[in-house]
């Protein structure tokens, strides 16, 4: 389902809630007579259904078959705003119709077929990317706020639940040293050798915030979207893309850094060659800083991702089917970060072990005999 698909089905959804929320309070004053028409319309018009009108109004819909679908629901919210409403009643009844229709709706937008072309997808793409990129830029800047806006009188511990200074330390109360460690991002002066200078520091939260975007970015772009672009490309050319058909440097060396974050505790190793997000520092640490944060702002990869691909071979892996030891697999993960072995490296252990067990596990001469 593509993403325009999804914000009507919320939008439609949305107003079938108003309508029951509606529908309670005319049941629970039985003994109300009439409808202040023009402050209802206007309510109505302003506060129920004014992201229907906006959102349809901004653009317009790829989906013929949508499009097609929300122009039905506005044009019943029309012809209820401007129709006669002047008794409780019917404006329930009228809001009912509507969302009869809206509910129609929902159940022929979950029974489209994939239709989107790669335009589509890549544009919704670089939206979920710039939103969420934004969000993640302004994460900590209410905490931020609230720390430098401390007095000398304020207590000295944070009360996360309240976002208040307390004198006394309890549950859910933090020092604010240990909070401004937290918060920490260095300091940067003016030298008048050197010009203006940096101390970096990449601090707890810092690193969290960033690193829960690149985790998040990736995910939705390995199963949501590369998936999707591989499926509109093959409509569109008429040849069979599989999702790993789908390929962008960009997004790979994003998937190294966060590998690194969330894997090697920031330590570089994956990201080590990037040619694009080369983030790497003198300390050997992925470099998150704010600065790089706000780059990645102009670096989606539109270009790359409207590039026909090209077909790869058949893939020649596939996971192994069985399960095993959970202590036996952490003893392997620690032997081999002590090794410092790569991701690419880490393919041939699965290789050398079936060689093992098949070497372990030969057939013997009767059984090639009966066979």
């Amino acid at each position: 389902m593509t993403d325009e698909t999804l914000l009507w089905r919320h939008n439609f959804n949305q107003l079938m809630f108003f309508v029951e929320m509606a529908r309670d309070n005319v049941e629970a004053a039985p003994n109300s007579k009439g409808v202040a028409e023009k402050s209802t319309k206007e309510g109505l018009r302003h506060g129920v259904f004014h992201h229907l009108f906006e959102e349809r109004e901004r653009k317009s819909i790829y989906s013929a078959q949508l499009s097609a679908i929300v122009d039905r629901v506005l044009a019943a919210v029309v012809e209820l705003l401007d129709g006669p409403l002047t008794t409780p009643q019917q404006l329930v009844e009228s809001l009912s119709e509507v969302a009869t229709l809206a509910g129609k709706g929902i159940e022929s937008m979950d029974a489209m077929p994939d239709e989107e072309d790669v335009d589509q997808v890549v544009d919704e793409f670089e939206t979920r990317f710039l939103v969420t990129l934004a969000t993640t830029l302004s994460a900590h800047h209410t905490l931020a706020i609230t720390i430098n806006a401390r007095k000398d009188t304020d207590g000295e511990y944070f009360d996360i639940g309240t976002y208040s200074f307390r004198g006394e330390s309890g549950p859910g109360r933090v020092h604010i040293a240990d909070l401004n460690y937290a918060m920490d991002s260095g300091a940067s002066s003016f030298s008048l050798k050197r010009g203006f200078i940096s101390y970096e520091r990449f601090p707890p939260i810092q690193i969290l915030t960033y690193g829960q975007w690149f985790a998040y970015i990736h995910a939705i772009w390995d199963e949501w979207y590369r998936p999707r672009l591989a499926a509109a490309y093959s409509r569109q050319l008429g040849t069979e893309f599989l999702k790993n058909d789908i390929k962008s440097a960009f997004m790979g060396e994003l998937n190294k850094i966060r590998n690194d974050v969330v894997h090697n505790k920031s330590r570089v190793k994956e990201s080590a060659r990037n040619t694009i997000l080369e983030w790497s520092t003198s300390d050997g640490v992925v470099g998150m800083t704010t600065e790089r944060m706000v780059s990645l702002l102009t670096l989606f990869p539109r270009d790359e991702l409207m590039t026909t691909p090209v077909r790869g071979d058949v893939p020649k892996t596939q996971n192994i089917p069985w399960t095993a030891d959970i202590q036996l697999i952490d003893s392997v993960k620690r032997r081999m970060s002590d090794l410092g072995i790569t991701k690419r490296q880490q393919k041939d252990i699965g290789d050398e072990m079936l060689r093992l067990w098949l070497e372990a596990n030969r057939m013997s001469a009767t059984e090639n005999s009966e066979d």
